[in-house]
């Protein structure tokens, strides 16, 4: 099959210049927004007796989850047992506590462009004017916002404390949602929004009216938890009733600052559920250690009612939450700069990465082939992160590379990239310095051997300056080097080993200059997991065999990987993505592994 080449491609993706950044909706740096602080959409002029008069019980009733979690399935009952989960806990409707209510707004519905009523569920945190409320970031700003503590639209009365307009939200700026969907990146921890609320109609603030407020505490570390978590579910739960599952155990979930809990019954509309310490049923009093929110709004992609997550509390917390409690405007923070703000779920689609100073400032870059056929490139910053990135190209053309591998094959000092394609085809294309390629050479045409080349990297195994020498691992197990590879071809073949057996089983290769020496190093993994360094490799052999880890069923789960410079100084830095999405950079790797960096946590299960 012949293969369009990247010119073809950037010719059929108009408009997407090969410098251009992309993910304008959903980059970091692109999204944050200008302050911390959110009005209703109606200053000067929203009270608590206009919302009463606003949201009538009919009103009220009609609102719908503002929630990315889904529906529960027909027939669905709380309390229900959980098929196939053993002693499962689930949820249950209750009366209510006076602490806990529904927060109602308007937003903009994406699907109709009309504004909507939605709700979300909100506490009462304790502060000195008496006039906090607490909820999910994601559900934080909107017109017309009312808050109504112990909300039941099954009782005569189902706002039994009044309702208390909202007048300003406080935040972290750097919460952002992306293309609609609250973030499952890091920033996901900061999913925690503060209310000040007006007085009611009878001019109470809502911590007098309802008797108490909760306190605001602090995890420290501790995610083993034991709450009791109150919301108001959507779901089969048409007059709105509060939903309660008490005395349940929490745990981390990884790589997050957030809890996680198992109990059935949380759909849509639980977002900002308070996580309760020590709660006291009649008084509502007790301690909030977390919200419901975080991850993708505070739980999995497939919407189970089961699995939900809460962003906790840091010194930050209380930084904005003292803001609400003061009227004052937080300090503001820019946000670092995520590799991808969807986390660990998007990251396992990164089926190829390539190393190379790509755009030419002298720091390690990373180019990554997505399962779509998008190329990206992540211009590193020097201290093992990455500034900023761009689209080099999308096409599915690009689903067919086989193997890449970044190397200066013209000896102009920027790198280029080597791709062996499915049918056999490879070719070279030469980076122009400043994050794109100039030009583009056929080295091999389709239908070649290199069809049968499984793996490749590039280093310095010879005697010149450049990473101009192809490492290549063949079907059949044989290991060939090619040096001082160029524009001309493969011109200099050296095999490292005859096909045999063993090498079939080196499932990964990555180049790196590890140890020091005159030529660079090769870090294999194997099939089982074993991990070994072949140091000072060149053409007259792979290099002396170092274990750096035993045969070993983690690292079977090491899917891709590169290595490069990301860090100052030598040695060089190992890159690996694991079948979980999770991205670590391991820094200053030498005959041992280096330290351990999350760049990507993985995606939650």
């Amino acid at each position: 099959m012949q293969l369009p080449t990247l010119r073809d491609t950037l010719r059929t993706c108009a408009g997407i210049a090969a410098s251009a950044l992309v993910l304008a909706t959903v980059s970091p740096a692109s999204a944050a927004p200008s302050a911390t602080t959110y009005g209703t959409g109606t200053a000067g002029a929203w009270t608590s007796a206009a919302a009463e008069k606003f949201w009538t019980p009919e009103r009220m009733a009609d609102a719908t989850p503002d929630s990315p979690r889904g529906e529960a399935p027909a027939g669905w009952k709380p309390g229900s047992s959980a098929k196939g989960v053993a002693a499962a806990k689930n949820g249950s409707y209750f009366a209510g506590v006076p602490t806990v209510g529904t927060f109602f707004h308007y937003v903009t519905d994406p699907a109709t462009d009309k504004l909507t009523a939605r709700f979300c569920s909100a506490s009462v945190v304790d502060s000195p004017q008496g006039n906090v409320v607490l909820t999910a970031a994601h559900c934080s700003g909107g017109s017309k916002g009312m808050f109504v503590p112990r909300y039941n639209g099954a009782a005569t009365n189902p706002a039994p404390y009044g309702r208390f307009a909202v007048q300003r939200w406080v935040r972290d700026a750097r919460w952002y949602q992306a293309e609609g969907h609250p973030t499952r990146d890091a920033y996901s921890d900061f999913d925690y929004a503060f209310a000040r609320v007006a007085a009611n109609k009878q001019g109470q603030s809502v911590q007098k009216a309802v008797g108490a407020g909760l306190k605001l505490g602090q995890v420290n570390g501790q995610y083993k938890q034991n709450v009791t978590v109150i919301g108001y579910p959507g779901s089969h739960n048409p007059k709105n009733q509060p939903f309660i599952c008490a005395d349940v155990t929490t745990r981390q979930l990884p790589g997050y600052h957030q809890m996680r809990m198992d109990c059935g019954g949380f759909y849509g509309g639980t977002s900002g559920s308070p996580w309760i310490t020590g709660l006291n049923r009649t008084t509502g009093a007790g301690t909030v250690i977390g919200n419901l929110g975080g991850y993708y709004g505070g739980g999995l992609e497939n919407n189970s009612d089961r699995i939900s997550f809460a962003a906790t509390y840091d010194q930050r917390a209380f930084e904005i939450y003292d803001a609400a409690a003061k009227n004052t405007t937080p300090q503001q923070y820019p946000r670092g700069y995520s590799m991808y703000p969807t986390g660990g779920g998007l990251w396992q689609h990164a089926m190829k990465t390539a190393s190379g100073d790509y755009s030419g400032d002298g720091k390690t870059d990373l180019i990554v082939i997505w399962s779509d056929g998008e190329v990206t490139l992540y211009t590193g910053d020097g201290n093992g992160g990455f500034s900023g990135e761009h689209r080099i190209a999308k096409s599915s053309t690009w689903t067919h590379a086989k193997t890449i591998a970044g190397g200066d094959f013209n000896g102009n000092d920027a790198s280029d990239l080597m791709v062996v394609w499915s049918d056999g085809e490879v070719t070279l294309y030469t980076g122009n310095g400043s994050g794109g390629f100039a030009k583009e050479t056929q080295m091999a045409k389709p239908s070649s051997t290199w069809k049968d080349a499984i793996q490749i990297t590039a280093g310095r195994y010879s005697d010149n300056q450049w990473t101009d020498d192809l490492m290549v691992r063949w079907v059949d197990g044989e290991t060939t080097l090619y040096t001082d590879v160029d524009g001309r071809g493969f011109l200099h073949e050296h095999k490292l080993q005859p096909p045999n057996d063993t090498w079939r089983n080196a499932t990964i290769l990555a180049a790196g200059n590890f140890t020091g020496g005159a030529n660079w190093d090769v870090i294999v993994r194997w099939s089982d997991g074993e991990l070994t360094l072949y140091r000072d490799s060149s053409a007259a052999g792979v290099g002396t065999e170092i274990k750096l880890k035993s045969s070993n069923k983690l690292w079977t789960h090491a899917t891709v990987m590169t290595a490069g410079a990301y860090t100052p100084g030598d040695p060089d830095d190992l890159l690996v993505r694991w079948s979980d999405g999770e991205t670590t950079l391991y820094t200053d790797t030498t005959t041992t592994l280096g330290s351990e960096h999350m760049l990507v946590p993985p995606a939650a299960s």
